[in-house]
């Protein structure tokens, strides 16, 4: 895949809630942005929440795992403009196979994305919302 691509790919921007997969030896960045999480839930037919708890399970079956992996490198691509908005399922699915560490390594990745997805960690365009402090009870404000 890295060869079959002119363009050079920009790095994953973890404030943006976009996490690097290594994949025939480049980096592809999986974008949880609405638009992809809506693709994989119709492909899969599942929620992401199911999907989420499955992964973290790591019950999620390769072929819904390579749909949620391409579905967020093409968010990824569309949003840098790269070639990468065209990966397709069957060509993710043999590069997870071959990766390094395998399916599990990949599964471990994507769980950590579904997980902060299911949480409220990202926005509806995939960026990592800012986290708010929480307030003490010596800072609450007393009930009357």
């Amino acid at each position: 895949m890295a060869d079959e691509t002119s363009d050079a790919a920009a790095p994953a921007q973890e404030e943006r809630g976009e996490i690097a997969l290594i994949l025939d030896g480049a980096p592809m960045v999986l974008r949880p942005s609405y638009e992809a999480i809506a693709q994989f839930e119709l492909e899969t037919g599942r929620g992401l929440l199911d999907l989420s708890r499955d992964a973290l399970n790591g019950r999620l079956p390769t072929g819904m795992v390579a749909q949620i992996v391409t579905a967020c490198i093409r968010a990824w691509g569309r949003e840098t403009q790269s070639s990468y908005a065209m990966v397709n399922v069957q060509r993710i699915a043999d590069l997870i196979m071959e990766a390094e560490g395998g399916f599990h390594e990949v599964l471990q990745t994507v769980s950590g994305m579904l997980a902060m997805a299911v949480t409220g960690g990202y926005t509806a365009k995939g960026e990592v919302k800012a986290t708010t402090k929480t307030k003490t009870t010596d800072e609450a404000p007393a009930v009357a």
